[in-house]
This record gives structure tokens, C-alpha cells and sequence, in this order.
């Protein structure tokens, strides 16, 4: 008689070999899964929601660039997980989801929780498929677990029957641990991109959040040897150190308006890993009309067709070793002053604004990120939501990530408390300190699985901005002059405080003015080594908000031309 194994005993042996250590998610309710992982060394982190629980999976993959792993049931249990896909798939976190599925024996008889859960989740991940024959079983996993790292890294889904997971499979497995492969544009491309580059006086350096799986200063050698001004799109931040002379920000609608002189008088810009989405190339029909654009991307569909010019197909750390190896001209002396100047007035008009708020009542975020910089470690990794106030963190020089800290936002989806629950993961993958600055309707939206923080002691600093509730869609209601009254999206009764659970493993802090502010940031980093978690509430007024979003037009605010008129 052959020796067999469990099917959920060689998914865990494959993803043992695969150097996984963690999972997050919520079991079917067959709970197979759990006599497989006892002796597997694994940690399986239960969450209350399965959207919490891909958030908190890609915060773990976009921590540690490697492959994170979630489990869950049928039906709506999947169906669940669906805005976490989405992120996932625009944030490129390299994720396997693995679901239970309606038996193939019962498949079109109205079985309980029966779903066409390929086609659901089908446009938001890179491969999906169903294990029909245990056979399958080892070779699927091998190939999403390739397909998850490789090319652009995403999420990867695997559907397993349930009358699959009742067959036995053979003992005499052999796992292939998936191996990172690379891959250089043509000579062809590089050459065509060179020719460009090393006649250009004033270029311009964008990298993506694609570019967050390399290491290495290769891209910060690049702009030097090049006299080349270094941005960053969103999701792209942290994987330039943001004291570097040559760093100038965020592009598009996050660019300080003192640093918008060095898009419109450059004369080509390089991108590297980045979709180019709309949030990075706000302005830029008015900035970059006539200027070459040069795009290295791994994946064909993340190249941006709205803009002309030359498109490098390959990894971008590969390109810009390549162009290392070649000498162009001596970086312009008129340039690199231009982008001194440039940042020097960004800094000063910083330190000015500081100084004016120190007169006025109550706390900012400008001055609460300020003593965030100050106080906590530089190595921190930062979490952040994408509303009203928090938003400030994503505006240079307001908050900047040196050498060795971290990243970690919503993609241009900005699912409304990602943030919050993926800090989580971050916290599950990492010794550095993990700081989520967030919302309140963010973190209230997060806050089922508050608990699942307090049962498997995961420490994080939570920095809740409380503006009354959703205050960009108050914001845009007041710009419009539309009367709120029916329409309450903040209220006075929400900033009385959130209630935060009460347990030995939490410490509720708050803020409510800048006289306090240092005091409570010092106690929760006090707390936080202390292996706490630690909820600061602090009180945000709605009126709160960086000069570039203050005139809201539907997702976005107006043109600077536009806005001037107004």
C-alpha cells in the first residue's frame, strides 16, 4: 500500500520549502488545515475579516519582498477578499491566496456557497486557478509561487474543492522552492535610451514602487554620475534615501509646489518601475509637453501609452547598471543649482509654516510628523492611509524616509483602511518599529480585527488622525458650498473620542494639543518597547490640509492655473 499524505500536508510542506513562516486568514469551516500545521513551525494569524486578512498579508509581502500566503473559505468568504486583491494587484505585493471551493461533484446543483469564484477573482490577480486532480496539487503551487515573485510581483490564486482535499497524495514529493529570475532590456532599447540620456543637461529620475524587490544605491550612483533630480511616486518612497542632495519629492499631485520648476525645465525623465498612474502624473500635460519620456517597466501592460517616447522592456536596476557602465557628460553646474535652489526654498517655506503654526491653537499634522522624525527611530517602517489629514505625510519635505526606514501605502486604489490592518503584517514580518498613521473612519473600518492584534501580541504605534469622520468628503462638500446638513459626513459627537478596547497588551494615549504632543510620542515609543500596542488619538481639525489639496475637485484638486482663478 502506497503511503499518502493529506492534500493540506503538502501545501504546507511546499510552503515550508518555500521559506514561508507566517499565515494570515480564516478557515474554512472544514478546518482540514489545522491538523496539517502543528508540526510545520508555521504561525497562522486568525483574523475577523478576510479583507483584514489580504491587507495584512500584502503589509507582510511588501515588507519582507518575498511571498505571502492567505487562507480562506468558499463563497463570500472569498468573495471578502476581493478589495484586498485589488490593492494587492496595484500595489504588486506578491501574494498566494488559497481558497476552498465547491466540489467538482456538486458544481451547478445550488451547492451551499457555490460561487464562480474564478471569474471573480480572475481580473484582479496575475494567475488563477482550480486544482481539479491531486496530481495537480504540488505543480500548482510551484507555478503560483513562481508566477507571484517573478516579472511584476502580485497576487496569485489557487481554488482547492473540497472533495480535492478528502484524496490522499502520495509521500514521495519533491518540492521546488521558486527561484527570483531577472531580466535586462535588449542592447537595442538600452542604446536608444542612451542616446537620449547622455545628451540631456537636466534629466529627471522617477522610481516606482516597482522597484521596491532591488537594493542597492545603483539608481542613487545613476542620478549622481548624471547630475539627475531623484523623485518617487507614492508607492515608490523609501527605495531612495530621502536625504540624498539629488532627492526632490513625490511626483504629480504630491510634488511641493517650490519643486515644480525642475519638472517644467527638465529636459528628459526616466521611470523607472511605475505604472505611471494618474495620482504621478497629475500636471504633467501642462509640465512635460515636449519633454522625451523613458519608461523601463518588467511587465508589458505597466507601460503608459498616453506619453511618447522610448520603452525599455526589462528590470530597471538592470538598465541603470548598464547606463552606470557608460560615461555621458559631466553633470550642468546650472542644473544641480536649479535643484538646490529648488529644495532650499521647499525647506524654508517648511521651517516658515512650522513657525506660523506654532502660534496657532491645537495640534497639526506638519508638527505631529515633525516630532515623529524626531522621536522615533529612522529605521521605522511608516504605514499610512490616503485621506484628508494623513495625506500630509506624502507631501516632501513634511516627512521624509532616510537610509534604512520604509514605506508603505495604499495603491492609486486607496482602499479605505489598508493601511491600518496591513500595519499589522508589517508589524508580523519585522523587528523595525511599525507606525500606521491613519484616520479615524479608517481605523473604525479596521477595527474588527483590533482584537487579533491584542490575541497574537503584535506591537504597532497607531497614530489615529480624528477629523470627525470622513473628512475629505466633508472637504469637498464645503469647497463646493453644498449644505452638509442631510449629508453629516463629520461630526462633533465622533470627536469625542474612538473607543478603544481596554487590555493589558494596550495603551490608549491622545492628543489635543501641540503643548502635550512631544510628551505623548515619547510615552507611546516608551510603551511601544515595551511590546505594547499603542493607540494615540489625535485631534485633527478639518480645515487641517496641505495647500495642494485644499481646492477638491471630485478625486482631485484642481490645476494650479485653475485653482489660482478660483
Amino acid at each position: 500500500m502506497t503511503a499518502s499524505i493529506s492534500p493540506w500536508d503538502a501545501i504546507i510542506g511546499y510552503l515550508q520549502s518555500a521559506g514561508v513562516q507566517h499565515l494570515f486568514g480564516l478557515p474554512s469551516d472544514d478546518l482540514n488545515i489545522v491538523a496539517s500545521l502543528p508540526s510545520s513551525g508555521m504561525d497562522f494569524i486568525l483574523c475577523k475579516d478576510q479583507r483584514n486578512a489580504v491587507f495584512m498579508s500584502a503589509g507582510y509581502a511588501l515588507t519582507t519582498n518575498q511571498m505571502s500566503v492567505c487562507v480562506v473559505g468558499k463563497g463570500p468568504a472569498l468573495s471578502n477578499t476581493l478589495t484586498g486583491l485589488l490593492e494587492a494587484k496595484n500595489l504588486g505585493a506578491p501574494l498566494l491566496l488559497l481558497a476552498l471551493g465547491t466540489g467538482g461533484d456538486k458544481l451547478g446543483t445550488r451547492s451551499f456557497q457555490e460561487a464562480d469564484q474564478i471569474s471573480l477573482v480572475k481580473p484582479l490577480v496575475k494567475w488563477a486557478y482550480r486544482v481539479e486532480h491531486v496530481d495537480r496539487l504540488v505543480w500548482a503551487m510551484e507555478r503560483a509561487a513562481f508566477l507571484t515573485i517573478n516579472g511584476a510581483p502580485g497576487p496569485v490564486y489557487i481554488e482547492l474543492p473540497e472533495n480535492l482535499m478528502d484524496q490522499p497524495v502520495p509521500t514521495e514529493l519533491q518540492f521546488a522552492p521558486p527561484e527570483k529570475l531577472s531580466c535586462s532590456p535588449s542592447l537595442r532599447e538600452l542604446d536608444a535610451a542612451w542616446s537620449i540620456i547622455e545628451t540631456a543637461r537636466k534629466p529627471l529620475i522617477l522610481v516606482g514602487g516597482g522597484m521596491k524587490s532591488g537594493t542597492g544605491d545603483a539608481i542613487e550612483r545613476f542620478a549622481s554620475q548624471h547630475g539627475a533630480a531623484l523623485f518617487a511616486t507614492a508607492s515608490g518612497r523609501s527605495v531612495i534615501n530621502e536625504d540624498h542632495a539629488l532627492f526632490c519629492g513625490v511626483a504629480g499631485l504630491y510634488t511641493d509646489l517650490s519643486l515644480r520648476q525642475i519638472w517644467n525645465e527638465s529636459d528628459v525623465v526616466i521611470t523607472l518601475g511605475s505604472r505611471l498612474e494618474e495620482t504621478a502624473t497629475f500636471e504633467w500635460d501642462i509640465l512635460l509637453q515636449d519633454t522625451p519620456l523613458i519608461q523601463v517597466n518588467v511587465e508589458l501592460e505597466d507601460f503608459a501609452h498616453e506619453f511618447r517616447g522610448i520603452k525599455l522592456l526589462g528590470d530597471g536596476y538592470a538598465a541603470v547598471e548598464q547606463w552606470l557602465e557608460r560615461r555621458g557628460q559631466e553633470p550642468d553646474e546650472a542644473w544641480l543649482e536649479t535643484i538646490g535652489r529648488c529644495k532650499q526654498k521647499a525647506f524654508s517655506q517648511r521651517a516658515n509654516y512650522l513657525e506660523e503654526l506654532k502660534r496657532a491653537p491645537g495640534i497639526h499634522v506638519p508638527e505631529l510628523l515633525d516630532m515623529i522624525q524626531a522621536e522615533f527611530p529612522e529605521d521605522l517602517v511608516l504605514l499610512q492611509e490616503n485621506g484628508l489629514q494623513d495625506m500630509w505625510s506624502y507631501f516632501y519635505p513634511y516627512f521624509r524616509f532616510a537610509s534604512g526606514s520604509l514605506s508603505i501605502v495604499p495603491s492609486d486604489q486607496t482602499s479605505l483602511g489598508f493601511g491600518a490592518a496591513a500595519a499589522l503584517g508589517a508589524s508580523v514580518a519585522t523587528e523595525r518599529p511599525v507606525v500606521a498613521l491613519v484616520g479615524d473612519g479608517a481605523f473604525n473600518l479596521f477595527c474588527s480585527d483590533f482584537m487579533t492584534a491584542v490575541q497574537y501580541q503584535i506591537p504597532v504605534i497607531y497614530l489615529v488622525l480624528n477629523n470627525g469622520g470622513y473628512g475629505w468628503l466633508q472637504n469637498q462638500m464645503n469647497y463646493k458650498h453644498i449644505s452638509g446638513q442631510d449629508f453629516p459626513f463629520v461630526s462633533e459627537a465622533v470627536k469625542t473620542g474612538i473607543q478603544i478596547p481596554q487590555y493589558e497588551f494596550v495603551e490608549s494615549l491622545a492628543i489635543r494639543s501641540k503643548g502635550e504632543a512631544r510628551e505623548q510620542l515619547q510615552l507611546a515609543w516608551q510603551k511601544y518597547k515595551e511590546n505594547k500596542l499603542v493607540v494615540v488619538e489625535v485631534f485633527a481639525d478639518l480645515a487641517d490640509v496641505h495647500e495642494k489639496i485644499s481646492h477638491v475637485y471630485g478625486d482631485f484638486p484642481l490645476y494650479e492655473q485653475q485653482a489660482s482663478k478660483n
